[in-house]
């Protein structure tokens, strides 16, 4: 994937349009992309009607291109007081725009310099001349939004939420929870197309022309957005091509030509109307309750994960009841005064670096807004990961073969890393600019916060129970999941997710036979943290940015140094041990924030420790979503029996879910709890509610409880 070359035609009818010298096409047509936008693309789709008084309306777009039929479509969507409560708009880019060509192609001024005047800007921009004063303000304050949320070009899904710009200033104080969200593929369609999973309202078949660019307008990739297509869903397109007609037939589609937009006399409208409509795949996506009622979750757990969770089905509308044992959030794992986030890099880009990018950016997209408005404690400037073993000449090679830009990923050798980190490292390392560290109560509690602000027909969506603590779960026969202490029911909904940690284990074992869901395989780890004063006599020193690297190093406000982590399986240990700080105070060493320091020395003075343990899985990856049947379930005469069901695949695992709810996981996030909470939040997001997938299909299959289930049943494990 690379980014956009970006040309302009200089003299004739399409004087000042964008064009691409490497399909040789213009981005737009002469007469206007708003235009185009609003006739093509919205009118041809029903919009704004369609999405009216719904709570949520998804659009694909197939090319995204210059950004006009996004900004056009969350400016209408603004416009409209009956609109949706979240518009989701999906769109695919092989060769995004940089964020300073983005800038310059709707009128704004340079991102990274500030050079030039917005006057200035908007006259270079022969588009907006052709605009409506209302259309040309909009486009304006939206491009500027966009342009600062704009993400680093990594490969894969990016998911940018934007607020309601009438809704006032702090995000916090929302009581609405209408809003857009961009979800952004970058990479190839043929790649990408296939690996979505959502229920699209409204189809944007956009590029550009079939004779340019003919793999966007393949015949297989369109015959197959059936897969994707909600019912009564529509698609719209300016070609015309025959090839494109027999392929959205040959999906379901019915399809018409209809009055055409500027030079083209005709274009294509298209109504998703199958003669069958295959059944949905156990595991796969899931259709939220149809009353409203029932759109109602119980979380158990109230760390970062919990938080992130509540926080995260309370933006999609649903009521949240979260319980926890303490008295407020983040008492267990998540109470380290800090901890890190950041990517990971790997010689090939396999699951989990793709994994641990995308959480990394999530996770940084939202803490970076909190930290810069001073809510939050923390630095989101970069990290510095050491490398000893890697060579510049492999991380050269591993960032050209992986396309991974400058402003994600940087490799820096011992004396950049030196003085970057104000360090006396020992090796280069790398740089990554999107991570950092931050307080996870602080983050939890802002969560929490922000969920607590939003209500549904005047009721806040969010209730906490504190200091309760659920010794089982159990279904009704109504179908209800009740949290239960003692036997008497805490709370009562249709859906309920874990977010108990190491504790998860321990609820599902509580279900009866016929309600009982494959174990999780979670570990307890044992983690000791130690701090202790920058300013005292023993030579700590202050690293500019978080330092990792077997272990970890970073400043907090406090001028206090907090290093760690020790990792001890099986131990149950709470107290804070001498050892451990040693340990501790060794790997500050390495990373050059501490002196060495003796086995036969005191201890320094002052020195603090915390203990607490991390949820791990074998596969260093959480568990996001739907939890599988047991195996015993699954090996039972009657399910046996039905069709020969197949078991070697996540997505066809039947799991503990049905019309009205289910029972799910958000757990196992191990060492990487701050990086992985609001991915997995999303992710589980999509599980319960229906929403889009924010990640690539494989990535979600990697992220699913139910893959050790298929794989101890395709390595010869049963249910005997």
């Amino acid at each position: 994937m690379l980014p956009a070359a970006l040309g302009e035609v200089s003299e004739g009818y399409a004087a000042g349009v964008p064009y691409s010298p490497l399909y040789d096409d213009l981005y737009h047509p002469a007469v206007g992309a708003w235009a185009q936008a609003q006739h093509v693309f919205m009118a041809g789709n029903g919009l704004p009607g369609r999405w009216q008084g719904r709570t949520r309306f998804v659009i694909l777009e197939t090319g995204f291109g210059l950004g006009n039929n996004f900004l056009a479509t969350w400016a209408a969507w603004r416009a409209d007081p009956q609109r949706c409560d979240h518009l989701v708009f999906m769109s695919i880019e092989k060769h995004p725009l940089r964020r300073e060509d983005l800038a310059q192609v709707h009128g704004l001024p340079s991102p990274d310099t500030g050079e030039g005047t917005h006057e200035a800007a908007h006259d270079s921009v022969v588009d907006l001349n052709k605009m409506s004063a209302a259309d040309r303000a909009a486009r304006l304050e939206l491009a500027q939004q966009l342009v600062n949320a704009w993400p680093a070009l990594t490969p894969g899904m990016h998911c940018l939420h934007f607020d309601r710009a009438d809704q006032g200033a702090n995000p916090l104080e929302q009581s609405s929870g209408q809003r857009v969200s961009l979800i952004l593929g970058l990479g190839d369609v043929a790649d990408l197309l296939p690996r979505l999973v959502a229920s699209v309202d409204a189809f944007y078949l956009d590029g550009f022309a079939p004779a340019k660019n003919p793999q966007m307008w393949d015949e297989g990739l369109l015959s197959r957005l059936n897969r994707l297509a909600a019912p009564g869903s529509t698609a719209a397109t300016w070609s015309c091509a025959r090839p494109v007609r027999d392929a959205l037939t040959r999906a379901g589609f019915e399809v018409e030509r209809i009055q055409g937009f500027a030079y083209k006399p005709h274009m294509l409208h298209a109504v998703y109307k199958p003669r069958f409509t295959p059944p949905l795949q156990a595991g796969g996506w899931h259709p939220p309750p149809d009353r409203d009622e029932d759109r109602h979750a119980i979380v158990i757990g109230a760390g970062l994960a919990g938080c992130a969770a509540a926080r995260a089905l309370c933006l999609e509308g649903w009521r949240v009841t979260l319980i926890d044992q303490h008295e407020g959030p983040a008492e267990e794992g998540s109470g380290n005064p800090g901890g890190m986030f950041h990517s990971v890099l790997h010689a090939e880009d396999g699951i989990h670096a793709r994994a641990h990018r995308a959480a990394a950016m999530a996770t940084w997209r939202q803490a970076a807004a909190w930290i810069d408005e001073g809510l939050l404690a923390g630095q989101a400037d970069g990290l510095l990961r050491l490398d000893a073993k890697t060579t510049p000449e492999q991380a050269r090679d591993w960032l050209t073969r992986q396309t991974l830009p400058p402003d994600h990923v940087q490799w820096l050798d011992q004396a950049q890393a030196q003085a970057l980190s104000g360090l006396p490292v020992d090796s280069g390392g790398w740089l990554f600019h999107q991570g950092g560290w931050l307080h996870p109560a602080g983050m939890a509690r802002l969560m929490l916060k922000s969920a607590q602000a939003l209500q549904r027909a005047g009721q806040p969506l969010l209730q906490c129970l504190w200091g309760q603590q659920v010794s089982a779960i159990r279904q009704t026969e109504q179908g209800d999941w009740q949290a239960l202490h003692r036997g008497a029911a805490l709370a009562s909904a249709p859906t309920l997710v874990i977010c108990s940690a190491t504790q998860s284990s321990a609820l599902l074992g509580s279900l009866p036979a016929e309600h009982a869901v494959h174990p999780l395989p979670l570990s307890a780890v044992r983690g000791q943290i130690s701090n202790m004063p920058l300013n005292s006599p023993a030579g700590f020193k202050r690293p500019l940015l978080p330092v990792a690297g077997s272990g970890y190093v970073l400043a907090l406000p406090d001028d206090t140094l907090l290093c760690g982590a020790t990792t001890q399986h099986h131990d149950d240990d709470p107290a804070v041990r001498e050892a451990d700080h040693r340990h501790n105070l060794r790997q500050a060493a390495r990373l050059g924030a501490a002196p060495e320091w003796p086995e036969s020395a005191a201890l320094p003075g002052h020195l603090q420790g915390r203990t607490a343990w991390r949820a791990t899985t074998p596969d260093r990856l959480p568990l996001v979503g739907a939890l599988p049947w047991s195996q015993a379930r699954l090996a039972s005469p009657t399910t046996s029996a039905q069709k020969h069901r197949r078991l070697d695949q996540v997505r066809l695992i039947p799991r503990q879910r049905g019309e009205r709810g289910g029972l799910y996981a958000l757990t196992g996030l191990g060492s990487r709890g701050i990086t992985w909470s609001c991915l997995a939040a999303e992710l589980l997001a999509h599980w319960v509610t229906g929403s889009p997938c924010p990640v690539e299909v494989d990535l979600r299959d990697a992220l699913d409880p139910a893959r050790f289930l298929v794989r101890r049943m395709t390595r010869g494990g049963n249910a005997q």
